[in-house]
């Protein structure tokens, strides 16, 4: 009998054990560190705390500048743009024809279209700001890493007279992890 009432205890303990989940998994997109401001540029935004700014790739750079923005920065998570798991490249561009849809289309025309090729979808959008704008989802070779990715470019205004840009990508089929950190990201963004 105590043999079985022994078994029993121990098999009940395991049980609440098992299903209790005592252990917890975390993964280097889940991080709990604190989160840092960008803001530069009239544009603020937080982002994950274990990410971080890295030097623009020239290639980026360039079609950036082709398109009439400067890029203002890339942050990583991962060690450089060889080796990351999730990118956001931030641009800034005054707006010369009026309205976004003209800055949408130079953005689109000489650096989305350099990197799009698998994919590509566009959609108008509002942010959770009231930000109009662009989202723009496309897979594709990156310029810079000539990895195989999954890209949104989110293209939005105040004011119609400065463009912004985030582009969030991941290495394919790397962006469904990434999903609502890039959204609280975007949520997260002021334009003053």
């Amino acid at each position: 009998m105590k043999k079985i009432t022994l078994f029993s205890v121990v098999f009940l303990l395991l049980a609440v054990v098992v299903v209790s989940g005592c252990t917890t998994q975390t993964t280097g997109n889940n991080s709990t560190d604190a989160n840092k401001t960008f803001d530069k540029a009239g544009l603020s935004l937080q982002y994950p705390g274990n990410w971080s700014e890295k030097p623009i790739p020239a290639n980026d750079q360039n079609l950036t500048t082709q398109s009439g923005f400067k890029m203002l920065t890339i942050v990583l998570d991962g060690n450089d743009i060889q080796n990351y798991t999730a990118y956001m490249g931030i641009g800034q561009s005054n707006i010369t024809a009026g309205n976004l849809t003209e800055a949408a289309n130079r953005l689109y025309q000489y650096y989305i279209s350099a990197e799009a090729g698998d994919y590509s979808n566009s959609t108008n959008i509002t942010l959770k700001n009231g930000y109009s704008g662009y989202e723009y989802t496309y897979g594709g070779t990156g310029a810079s890493s000539g990895k195989s990715l999954d890209c949104k470019t989110y293209i939005f205004t105040k004011d119609n007279k400065t463009a912004y840009y985030i582009q969030f990508a991941t290495p394919r089929g790397g962006f469904e992890p990434y999903k609502n950190i890039f959204q609280n990201i975007m949520d997260s963004v002021t334009i003053n």
